[in-house]
């Protein structure tokens, strides 16, 4: 089962606009992005610091493997390097308003892995 998630009106409103302008080429991943929109709870951008935003870097591990990683989620304009995440990728889009200590499932291909959120800062 997937974690709870929240967004940000702001993230809301920015997420919305990317699904809508991006080429159909992304559809399996917009379609992605457009379910996690439909699931999230609304909070207004103030009230936002807990979970990953837009704009938030966050540390995550694979739970089988032990394996972290931190980086910055961005619209995949900003991606400027490999510290940057798109939110239109298969991980980021799984990143998208989980907290401190969600652990969820990421799909890849073929293969399953449990992600585990170890931090989150900024946004």
């Amino acid at each position: 089962m997937q974690p709870s998630i929240h967004l940000t009106d702001r993230d809301l409103a920015q997420l919305t606009r990317l699904i809508d302008e991006s080429p159909l080429r992304f559809a399996p991943l917009l379609d992605a992005l457009e379910e996690e929109l439909r699931r999230a709870t609304v909070v207004p951008a103030t009230d936002g610091a807990d979970f990953v935003q837009l704009g938030s870097t966050v540390t995550w591990e694979t739970v089988e493997t032990g394996r972290r990683r931190t980086a910055r989620l961005v619209l995949p304009e900003q991606v400027t390097g490999p510290t940057e995440l798109s939110v239109l990728t298969p991980v980021g889009c799984a990143l998208i308003g989980v907290r401190v200590g969600d652990t969820f499932t990421w799909v890849d291909g073929s293969r399953h892995w449990r992600l585990r959120v170890l931090s989150v800062s900024g946004a």
